[in-house]
Protein backbone atom coordinates (compact mmCIF):
# COMPACT_ATOMS: atom_id res chain seq x y z
CA UNK A 1 0.00 0.00 0.00
CA UNK A 2 3.04 2.20 0.85
CA UNK A 3 4.65 1.60 -2.62
CA UNK A 4 1.37 2.35 -4.44
CA UNK A 5 1.30 5.84 -2.80
CA UNK A 6 4.99 6.52 -3.23
CA UNK A 7 4.55 5.75 -6.99
CA UNK A 8 1.48 8.29 -6.97
CA UNK A 9 3.46 11.28 -5.84
CA UNK A 10 6.31 10.73 -7.37
CA UNK A 11 7.46 13.27 -10.19
CA UNK A 12 9.71 11.96 -11.90
CA UNK A 13 7.53 11.93 -14.88
CA UNK A 14 6.57 15.66 -14.36
CA UNK A 15 10.42 16.71 -14.36
CA UNK A 16 10.84 14.55 -17.66
CA UNK A 17 8.15 16.21 -19.26
CA UNK A 18 9.37 19.70 -17.76
CA UNK A 19 12.54 18.97 -19.69
CA UNK A 20 11.64 18.07 -22.53
CA UNK A 21 9.43 21.20 -23.05
CA UNK A 22 12.08 23.34 -22.09
CA UNK A 23 14.72 21.32 -24.80
CA UNK A 24 12.04 21.72 -27.37
CA UNK A 25 11.68 25.48 -26.41
CA UNK A 26 15.48 25.97 -26.85
CA UNK A 27 15.69 24.23 -30.10
CA UNK A 28 12.60 26.60 -31.78
CA UNK A 29 14.64 29.55 -30.43
CA UNK A 30 17.83 28.74 -31.72
CA UNK A 31 16.38 27.47 -34.90
CA UNK A 32 14.11 30.62 -35.07
CA UNK A 33 17.23 32.95 -34.55
CA UNK A 34 19.05 30.49 -37.30
CA UNK A 35 16.75 31.26 -39.55
CA UNK A 36 16.27 34.92 -39.19
CA UNK A 37 20.17 35.78 -38.76
CA UNK A 38 22.58 33.02 -40.20
CA UNK A 39 20.84 31.75 -43.40
CA UNK A 40 19.97 35.12 -44.84
CA UNK A 41 23.60 36.16 -44.20
CA UNK A 42 24.37 32.90 -46.07
CA UNK A 43 22.08 32.67 -48.75
CA UNK A 44 23.18 36.87 -49.39
CA UNK A 45 27.02 35.85 -50.04
CA UNK A 46 26.00 32.99 -51.94
CA UNK A 47 23.80 35.16 -54.56
CA UNK A 48 26.82 37.85 -54.35
CA UNK A 49 28.89 35.10 -55.41
CA UNK A 50 26.68 34.37 -57.93
CA UNK A 51 26.81 37.75 -59.36
CA UNK A 52 30.37 37.64 -59.69
CA UNK A 53 30.28 34.23 -61.61
CA UNK A 54 27.83 36.30 -63.95
CA UNK A 55 30.29 39.15 -64.18
CA UNK A 56 32.49 36.39 -65.48
CA UNK A 57 30.29 34.96 -68.13
CA UNK A 58 29.39 37.99 -69.54
CA UNK A 59 33.41 38.97 -69.37
CA UNK A 60 33.88 35.91 -71.15
CA UNK A 61 31.04 37.12 -74.18
CA UNK A 62 32.73 40.43 -74.53
CA UNK A 63 36.43 38.48 -75.22
CA UNK A 64 34.25 36.41 -77.64
CA UNK A 65 32.67 38.85 -79.57
CA UNK A 66 35.82 40.75 -80.01
CA UNK A 67 37.30 38.03 -81.58
CA UNK A 68 34.46 37.10 -83.94
CA UNK A 69 35.16 41.23 -84.89
CA UNK A 70 38.99 40.65 -85.51
CA UNK A 71 37.45 37.23 -87.72
CA UNK A 72 35.44 39.58 -89.69
CA UNK A 73 38.12 41.85 -90.42
CA UNK A 74 40.45 39.33 -91.11
CA UNK A 75 37.61 37.92 -93.96
CA UNK A 76 37.25 41.12 -95.25
CA UNK A 77 40.63 41.47 -95.85
CA UNK A 78 41.29 38.92 -97.39
CA UNK A 79 37.71 38.72 -99.91
CA UNK A 80 36.84 35.39 -98.38
CA UNK A 81 33.81 34.36 -96.87
CA UNK A 82 35.09 33.03 -92.92
CA UNK A 83 32.75 32.23 -90.59
CA UNK A 84 33.28 31.63 -86.75
CA UNK A 85 31.04 30.25 -83.93
CA UNK A 86 31.68 30.58 -80.20
CA UNK A 87 29.56 29.75 -77.23
CA UNK A 88 29.47 31.16 -73.62
CA UNK A 89 27.36 29.48 -70.80
CA UNK A 90 25.39 31.74 -68.79
CA UNK A 91 24.60 30.66 -64.71
CA UNK A 92 20.97 31.84 -64.73
CA UNK A 93 20.43 31.00 -61.08
CA UNK A 94 22.79 30.48 -57.90
CA UNK A 95 23.05 30.88 -54.42
CA UNK A 96 21.75 27.62 -53.31
CA UNK A 97 23.22 26.22 -49.94
CA UNK A 98 23.10 22.89 -49.24
CA UNK A 99 20.38 21.42 -46.62
CA UNK A 100 19.97 24.44 -44.86
CA UNK A 101 18.98 26.83 -48.06
CA UNK A 102 18.77 24.46 -51.39
CA UNK A 103 16.50 26.88 -53.02
CA UNK A 104 18.11 29.09 -56.51
CA UNK A 105 17.79 32.63 -57.47
CA UNK A 106 16.70 33.02 -61.10
CA UNK A 107 17.54 35.53 -63.71
CA UNK A 108 16.31 36.68 -66.93
CA UNK A 109 18.63 36.54 -70.13
CA UNK A 110 17.38 38.61 -73.19
CA UNK A 111 18.86 39.50 -76.65
CA UNK A 112 17.66 42.55 -78.26
CA UNK A 113 15.49 43.13 -75.77
CA UNK A 114 16.17 47.06 -75.40
CA UNK A 115 17.21 50.19 -76.91
CA UNK A 116 20.96 51.16 -78.11
CA UNK A 117 20.86 53.14 -80.72
CA UNK A 118 23.84 55.62 -82.15
CA UNK A 119 23.72 58.55 -84.87
CA UNK A 120 26.80 60.18 -85.98
CA UNK A 121 27.35 63.47 -87.53
CA UNK A 122 30.46 65.55 -88.59
CA UNK A 123 31.19 69.14 -89.91
CA UNK A 124 33.94 69.50 -92.87
CA UNK A 125 36.34 72.34 -93.21
CA UNK A 126 33.50 74.16 -95.25
CA UNK A 127 31.27 73.89 -92.42
CA UNK A 128 29.08 71.40 -94.25
CA UNK A 129 27.10 69.02 -91.86
CA UNK A 130 28.02 65.24 -93.13
CA UNK A 131 25.52 62.64 -91.68
CA UNK A 132 27.92 59.34 -91.12
CA UNK A 133 24.96 57.44 -90.30
CA UNK A 134 22.23 55.77 -87.75
CA UNK A 135 22.74 52.59 -86.29
CA UNK A 136 20.42 50.64 -84.18
CA UNK A 137 23.10 47.94 -82.60
CA UNK A 138 21.29 46.36 -79.97
CA UNK A 139 22.07 44.44 -77.08
CA UNK A 140 22.23 41.20 -74.74
CA UNK A 141 21.52 41.51 -70.72
CA UNK A 142 21.26 39.40 -67.86
CA UNK A 143 18.98 40.64 -64.74
CA UNK A 144 18.80 38.79 -61.44
CA UNK A 145 15.82 37.92 -59.15
CA UNK A 146 17.91 37.39 -55.89
CA UNK A 147 16.25 36.87 -52.72
CA UNK A 148 18.65 38.21 -50.45
CA UNK A 149 21.06 40.21 -52.23
CA UNK A 150 20.55 43.80 -54.71
CA UNK A 151 19.54 42.76 -57.69
CA UNK A 152 21.96 43.81 -60.94
CA UNK A 153 21.79 44.01 -64.59
CA UNK A 154 24.81 43.26 -66.96
CA UNK A 155 24.55 44.80 -70.24
CA UNK A 156 26.44 44.02 -73.47
CA UNK A 157 26.23 47.09 -75.62
CA UNK A 158 28.81 48.50 -78.85
CA UNK A 159 31.30 46.45 -77.38
CA UNK A 160 31.02 47.82 -73.03
CA UNK A 161 30.03 45.93 -70.35
CA UNK A 162 27.72 47.81 -67.91
CA UNK A 163 26.57 47.06 -64.20
CA UNK A 164 23.42 48.79 -63.09
CA UNK A 165 21.51 48.62 -60.04
CA UNK A 166 18.83 50.55 -58.54
CA UNK A 167 19.66 53.67 -60.11
CA UNK A 168 23.09 53.67 -60.89
CA UNK A 169 25.04 52.42 -63.55
CA UNK A 170 29.09 51.99 -64.14
CA UNK A 171 30.93 50.90 -67.39
CA UNK A 172 32.85 47.28 -66.12
CA UNK A 173 34.63 46.66 -69.33
CA UNK A 174 35.55 49.48 -71.82
CA UNK A 175 34.22 49.63 -75.86
CA UNK A 176 36.26 49.65 -78.74
CA UNK A 177 36.61 54.06 -78.93
CA UNK A 178 39.79 55.51 -78.88
CA UNK A 179 40.89 59.40 -78.59
CA UNK A 180 44.08 60.71 -79.19
CA UNK A 181 45.37 63.99 -79.55
CA UNK A 182 48.38 64.51 -81.53
CA UNK A 183 49.51 68.07 -81.35
CA UNK A 184 46.21 69.57 -81.84
CA UNK A 185 45.18 66.68 -84.11
CA UNK A 186 42.53 64.16 -82.84
CA UNK A 187 42.73 60.65 -84.41
CA UNK A 188 38.98 59.10 -83.13
CA UNK A 189 38.25 55.70 -83.66
CA UNK A 190 35.34 53.44 -83.23
CA UNK A 191 34.22 50.22 -83.93
CA UNK A 192 30.64 49.45 -83.61
CA UNK A 193 29.59 45.90 -82.11
CA UNK A 194 25.96 45.44 -83.58
CA UNK A 195 24.14 41.93 -82.38
CA UNK A 196 22.08 40.55 -84.82
CA UNK A 197 19.25 38.44 -84.14
CA UNK A 198 15.46 37.91 -83.02
CA UNK A 199 14.12 39.17 -79.67
CA UNK A 200 14.61 36.62 -77.40
CA UNK A 201 13.26 37.06 -73.54
CA UNK A 202 14.84 33.75 -71.14
CA UNK A 203 13.93 33.59 -67.56
CA UNK A 204 15.71 30.39 -65.63
CA UNK A 205 17.54 29.24 -62.99
CA UNK A 206 20.00 26.86 -65.05
CA UNK A 207 22.72 27.16 -67.43
CA UNK A 208 21.81 29.26 -70.51
CA UNK A 209 24.13 29.23 -73.49
CA UNK A 210 24.57 31.91 -76.56
CA UNK A 211 26.14 31.35 -79.27
CA UNK A 212 27.55 34.14 -81.11
CA UNK A 213 28.64 34.24 -85.18
CA UNK A 214 30.49 36.47 -87.09
CA UNK A 215 28.67 38.01 -89.38
CA UNK A 216 30.25 41.03 -91.32
CA UNK A 217 32.88 43.47 -90.98
CA UNK A 218 32.34 47.01 -93.17
CA UNK A 219 34.91 50.05 -93.01
CA UNK A 220 32.07 53.62 -92.50
CA UNK A 221 34.07 56.17 -92.97
CA UNK A 222 38.33 57.16 -92.86
CA UNK A 223 39.39 60.29 -93.79
CA UNK A 224 41.77 58.53 -96.55
CA UNK A 225 38.92 57.37 -98.33
CA UNK A 226 36.41 60.39 -97.37
CA UNK A 227 37.75 63.44 -95.38
CA UNK A 228 38.73 64.74 -92.34
CA UNK A 229 36.56 66.59 -90.39
CA UNK A 230 36.53 69.53 -87.66
CA UNK A 231 33.34 68.39 -85.69
CA UNK A 232 32.76 65.23 -84.83
CA UNK A 233 29.00 64.33 -82.88
CA UNK A 234 27.81 60.93 -81.12
CA UNK A 235 24.66 60.95 -80.24
CA UNK A 236 23.75 57.21 -78.25
CA UNK A 237 20.06 56.39 -77.02
CA UNK A 238 20.84 54.52 -74.32
CA UNK A 239 19.16 53.03 -70.86
CA UNK A 240 22.88 53.80 -69.12
CA UNK A 241 23.46 57.27 -70.36
CA UNK A 242 25.91 58.20 -66.66
CA UNK A 243 28.26 55.51 -67.54
CA UNK A 244 28.41 56.36 -71.27
CA UNK A 245 29.19 60.09 -70.15
CA UNK A 246 31.88 58.81 -67.52
CA UNK A 247 33.36 57.05 -69.70
CA UNK A 248 33.62 59.42 -73.06
CA UNK A 249 34.80 62.42 -70.15
CA UNK A 250 37.69 60.18 -68.84
CA UNK A 251 38.63 59.59 -72.35
CA UNK A 252 38.95 62.84 -73.52
CA UNK A 253 40.25 64.17 -70.22
CA UNK A 254 42.47 61.04 -70.83
CA UNK A 255 43.86 63.04 -74.51
CA UNK A 256 44.47 66.24 -72.33
CA UNK A 257 41.34 67.86 -73.81
CA UNK A 258 39.79 70.58 -72.23
CA UNK A 259 35.70 70.54 -71.48
CA UNK A 260 33.69 73.07 -73.44
CA UNK A 261 36.60 73.83 -75.09
CA UNK A 262 37.57 70.76 -77.03
CA UNK A 263 34.49 68.43 -76.00
CA UNK A 264 31.04 68.59 -74.78
CA UNK A 265 28.65 65.94 -73.27
CA UNK A 266 25.20 66.25 -72.91
CA UNK A 267 23.24 63.91 -70.21
CA UNK A 268 19.86 63.33 -70.49
CA UNK A 269 17.58 60.85 -69.23
CA UNK A 270 17.94 58.33 -72.10
CA UNK A 271 20.75 59.15 -74.03
CA UNK A 272 24.09 61.27 -74.29
CA UNK A 273 25.52 63.02 -76.95
CA UNK A 274 29.61 63.49 -77.16
CA UNK A 275 30.54 66.60 -78.85
CA UNK A 276 34.32 66.96 -80.24
CA UNK A 277 36.02 70.05 -81.94
CA UNK A 278 38.89 70.66 -83.26
CA UNK A 279 39.28 74.28 -84.08
CA UNK A 280 42.92 74.44 -84.57
CA UNK A 281 43.07 71.17 -86.71
CA UNK A 282 41.46 68.41 -88.01
CA UNK A 283 40.08 64.99 -86.30
CA UNK A 284 40.85 62.03 -88.09
CA UNK A 285 37.48 59.81 -88.01
CA UNK A 286 37.59 55.68 -88.36
CA UNK A 287 34.27 54.34 -87.86
CA UNK A 288 34.12 50.44 -88.20
CA UNK A 289 30.82 48.43 -87.98
CA UNK A 290 31.38 44.53 -86.78
CA UNK A 291 27.89 42.31 -86.89
CA UNK A 292 27.73 39.34 -84.58
CA UNK A 293 24.52 37.28 -85.36
CA UNK A 294 23.15 36.23 -81.56
CA UNK A 295 21.31 33.18 -80.33
CA UNK A 296 20.25 31.65 -77.04
CA UNK A 297 20.19 27.60 -76.31
CA UNK A 298 20.08 25.43 -73.30
CA UNK A 299 22.19 22.61 -72.28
Amino acid sequence: MNSVKQFFKSESAVSTVVSFVLLLGLFVTVLAVFNVHYIPEWKADAEKAHMDDVYDDMSQLKARADMLSLASRLSSSLNEDITVSLSIPIKMGGGDIPIVGPTKSSGVLSVNDSIYKVDITGTNSTDSSIPLGSYDLGTISYTSNNGYYIDQTFTYENGAVILSQRDKSLMKLDPSISIKNQSGNLLVDLTLMEIAGDRVVITSNGLEEIKLTSNDWVEEFTPTKNESLTNLTISMNTSYPSAWAKYLNNSAEDADLVHSVDYNIDERDDYVVFNLNSSDGNIDFYLNKATVDAKVGTF
